[in-house]
């Protein structure tokens, strides 16, 4: 009968695991090494043992079956259904790659996870689920009067009926009622983050256990249950587990029943066995080969390429003002059609002039009239630096926001704010300016129409750590400052 999930026991911290602790450091250690002298080998490694996962964790609930030799074929060249006999499978191989492929997108799932410091909450597990399910649209069940019937499957939803199985020797197994899975699951992740300097191997375990005691879904519990326990396992960089369905399956279904009667270490053991295994064949990754002709060269190019990669790796974080640039412009250009429309009701309302008002905003990708922006107003921008002895970077994005108010017979102003890279490397800063214009309509949006003048003395400055959000009030007050500096020499000169 169904029971509520029970926290780690003292029995359960009490399961011996020095080996694969020892095991684990100097695997720490050598996978250093590898990370220097055999990086390719190491991923390639990485990549066969997640495609054997993929395969084996389906295996292990019976949606599939594949001979031997053609799972080996699919974990060395990767999952493309000309390399499947339809006489290795029960399956349509199109129909098999594709949920192969849902399998090593969760795999993907959990380390994206893992690589971004995501939490583990109900909403990812619910994400986790529905990429695993893709390409499975209905459940088999039984109805109400004993027939088997095949059901529409929740992808990403707790489970709406009862999914208890009656196992092959007649005896009746209930999983948590759908009226307490909620509740359940909460307590399941509130556990779980305080136990997060347990052991992995014992975490992972207890979680996978705890989780397949829920079986909150429909169907696919099993196969959420194990990435579960390798997003564990994964965190603490360890291998992922990955169980055998043809070979190992009885062992690992009898140790679920018996976690199910309260003994945990059996479990427990089998993932510390696994991991033990794949630890050892990892130890012995070879360097990656190279030619034996120009080795020096080789090895200056390999140097390089790391060099490379750790300085894609920083522009890749520098690069991330962008965005908060992207947001700001956004925010800005909101702001400033506002700020149009009240300057244009109360010209007409004080001095009975009818003014034309519009705002644009461009950079990268942006165009204006079918033409692109990206190279606008680099001329002023640059001067305006100068006259602060700085120097634009217009190899990285600029983006900027154009108010401007017009009369037939009149000036027009032209105030722009300019968001832009400051120095001669990318350095993660940009700098925010505003300068005006004040002249006669030109068909030539791009030439300069007088000198530009500075609207702020002081610009506003964002870094890649900023947050957009954070910093709009500050933002918004500086555009109204520097607006009302533009709009008082636009009227000097009426």
């Amino acid at each position: 009968m169904w029971k509520s999930i029970e926290p780690l026991s003292d029995e359960d911290r009490r399961i011996d695991l020095k080996d694969i602790d020892s095991l684990k450091d100097a695997w720490a250690e050598r996978k250093a090494k590898l990370g220097e002298t055999s990086e390719e080998n190491l991923h390639k490694f990485s990549e066969k043992l997640a495609r054997q996962w993929s395969i084996e964790t389906g295996i292990l609930e019976r949606l599939y079956d594949i001979d031997r030799g053609i799972t080996e074929i699919l974990v060395e060249h990767g999952f493309i259904a000309s390399y499947i006999d339809r006489s290795g499978t029960n399956q349509d191989p199109e129909q098999l790659v594709q949920i192969l492929r849902d399998h090593s997108a969760a795999v993907q799932h959990i380390q994206d996870c893992v690589a971004n410091s995501r939490p583990l909450t109900v909403g990812f597990i619910h994400e986790l689920h529905s990429i695993l399910t893709q390409h499975q649209p209905s459940v088999t069940g039984i109805d109400q009067f004993g027939n088997r019937v095949s059901f529409p499957l929740l992808r990403g939803r707790f489970k709406e009926s009862p999914n208890n199985p009656t196992r092959e020797n007649g005896t009746f197994h209930e999983y948590c009622p759908p009226i307490h899975v909620a509740s359940e699951m909460d307590r399941l992740l509130h556990l779980y983050h305080e136990y997060t300097s347990e052991n992995p191997i014992l975490l992972s375990a207890w979680l996978h256990h705890r989780f397949e005691q829920i079986h909150p879904y429909q169907d696919g519990n099993g196969r959420v249950g194990r990435a579960l326990a390798n997003l564990v396992l994964v965190k603490a960089s360890l291998f992922p587990v990955v169980i055998r369905g043809n070979d190992q399956r009885p062992e690992y279904i009898r140790a679920l029943e018996e976690a199910d009667a309260g003994n945990l270490p059996h479990l427990t053991r089998l993932f510390a066995d696994i991991q033990k295994k794949t630890i050892l064949q990892a130890l012995s990754i070879g360097p990656d080969t190279k030619p034996t002709v120009a080795v020096v060269q080789d090895v200056a190019d390999s140097i390089a390429s790391r060099l490379r990669r750790k300085r894609e790796e920083v522009e890749q974080r520098l690069r991330r003002v962008n965005i908060v640039a992207r947001s700001l412009q956004q925010y800005t250009a909101d702001h400033l059609r506002s700020v149009l429309i009240d300057t244009r009701s109360r010209l007409q309302r004080t001095a009975n002039i009818d003014v034309g008002h519009q705002v644009l905003s461009g950079g990268p990708g942006q165009l204006h009239n079918e033409k692109p922006t990206k190279h606008w107003y680099h001329y002023q921008v640059s001067r305006t630096a100068q006259q602060a002895n700085q120097r634009v970077n217009f190899d990285e994005d600029h983006y900027f926001v154009r108010a401007r108010l017009s009369r037939e017979g009149l000036p027009w102003l032209t105030y722009v704010v300019s968001f832009h890279h400051i120095g001669p490397e990318l350095t993660g800063v940009m700098e925010i300016t505003a300068f005006l214009e004040i002249s006669y309509p030109s068909s030539d949006e791009e030439s300069p129409k007088s000198e530009p003048l500075v609207c702020m003395e002081k610009p506003f400055t964002i870094t890649f750590q900023d947050d957009a959000e954070k910093v709009k009030s500050a933002l918004l007050d500086w555009v109204n400052e520097s607006f009302a500096i533009a709009l008082t020499q636009w009227g000097n000169v009426l």
